[in-house]
């Protein structure tokens, strides 16, 4: 059963990539193949790892109560069922009864439910359950609130802390699986992967593996990550909470990470000079590559962030860094947005799609910037939808008003003149200046 239970969070995982978490109250998702028995436990781990109510549902044929005869009625059609369960203090009851008239049955309590419906209902079920959350909040915003039970370090964990939790099952919504928290630690090792189905094929989730280790012990401890990649780990000393589990599979005791962040008191990254540092901007630096094994970073950075991020990156890999941007060559502001109008239009017109990447490569923004873009187009008329990875633009006829969309145009253009002005900042701050910043605490 855990392994069901993993393979159907991490397709859950793969779902999440495709919502945009920053206008959804509640997760509603649904796939035939999910296993009605592991729903309420997967619901339970994502809410608690998005901070919001989730609803999980399976599509599965509704039985027949007698033989089907000339008179008998038409086939019943199909049903999606499902669990739900709640987190932030949210009355997953009511929330739920109120949309008892789009439902076949419900039931529970302000913590779990447990409901049916027809599979046509559920687009309508999503949105009016996230409007109705929406408004009982107001303007809270739901975030993540994951709580320790134990603080351990990293040579606690194993066979015989396993075996002490395990006194604690039967694990449920009452009585939720120990959290442990592990602070000061490191990850080394890291690598991440696509799984695999029976049939030994790729499926497009992915599963971080890693060895964690800190100041307790020589020895790493093995855990995964479900749904991330290995370049979402910190680098350098962290918090993290996660859960002590046995793979049967490996034969081997893990945790399973469920929340990690940078150490709140980590160290500043230091001894960065010049040996570490190699300033190759506005050069070709063709051939300084064959004669250096450095990291190369030819992205103009727009934050302190972005480079400090590089920065702990070759201190973590004992490696140079090559800064090797070059003062990039602008296009006006205004031409950007005309140039974004343009697509625009042809994609509405030819019905196409296109991906962020593309729009980002075509237009030389970021992505952000990009972010404000979108929300102006809104205002012209045109409504950006997403297909799986792609967005989809089309013409909508009515449009907010004038002012407003003015306003959204403004603040995209704003947006473009202060990515362009840090690119040109970067593009020819002193490395003295770098190395400074760099030393001192993010």
């Amino acid at each position: 059963r855990k392994s069901v239970q993993k393979d159907v969070q991490a397709q859950v995982a793969q779902k999440l990539t495709q919502l945009d978490l920053s206008t959804t109250s509640v997760i509603v998702l649904e796939d035939s193949q999910w296993p009605a028995g592991v729903l309420g436990l997967v619901a339970g781990q994502i809410a608690q790892e998005t901070g919001r109510p989730t609803i999980l549902l399976s599509t599965e044929e509704r039985t027949q109560d007698t033989t089907p005869t000339p008179y008998s009625p038409l086939p019943t059609p199909l049903l999606a069922r499902g669990s739900a369960r709640s987190v932030n203090s949210v009355d997953l009851y009511q929330l739920v009864k109120k949309q008892a008239h789009l439902l076949n049955s419900f039931g529970g309590h302000p913590f779990a439910a447990g409901l049916s419906l027809l599979p046509e209902n559920i687009p309508l079920f999503t949105d009016a359950i996230n409007q109705q959350l929406r408004q009982t909040l107001g303007g809270t915003t739901l975030t993540p609130t994951v709580q320790a039970d134990l603080t351990v370090t990293v040579a606690d964990l194993g066979k015989e802390l396993f075996l002490e939790l395990k006194l604690l099952e039967p694990c449920g919504m009452g009585n939720p699986v120990p959290k442990l928290l592990i602070q000061n630690c490191w990850f080394e090792n890291s690598r991440h992967r696509n799984q695999q189905d029976w049939k030994g094929k790729k499926v497009q989730y992915i599963k971080t593996d890693f060895n964690i280790r800190d100041d307790s012990t020589n020895s790493p401890f093995p855990g995964i990550w479900w749904g991330h990649y290995k370049d979402e780990l910190p680098l350098g000393r962290c918090d993290c909470i996660a859960e002590l589990d046995y793979n049967n599979f490996n034969k081997r005791y893990e945790i399973r990470l469920i929340a990690v962040r940078s150490a709140v008191n980590s160290e500043a990254i230091d001894c960065v000079s010049t040996q570490i540092i190699l300033d190759w901007r506005n050069q070709d630096y063709s051939e300084l590559i064959n004669q250096h094994s450095a990291l190369l970073m030819v992205d103009c950075p727009t934050s302190w962030d972005d480079l400090r991020g590089w920065l702990r990156r070759c201190l973590y890999n004992n490696q140079q860094l090559a800064i090797a941007w070059s003062k990039p060559s602008h296009q006006p502001p205004r031409q950007i947005w005309l140039t974004l109008v343009g697509i625009a239009k042809y994609l509405s017109r030819t019905n196409q799609l296109v991906t962020r990447f593309q729009l980002l490569e075509k237009l030389g923004i970021r992505d952000q910037t990009l972010f404000w873009g979108i929300e102006a187009l809104k205002y012209l008329g045109f409504t950006v939808t997403r297909q799986d990875r792609d967005l989809q633009i089309s013409w909508n006829s009515s449009t907010n008003s004038e002012n407003i969309g003015e306003a959204a145009v403004e603040r995209f253009l704003a947006a473009i003149r202060e990515e362009q002005f840090q690119q040109n900042y970067f593009a020819e701050v002193p490395l003295s200046t770098i190395i400074a910043i760099a030393n001192q605490p993010a």
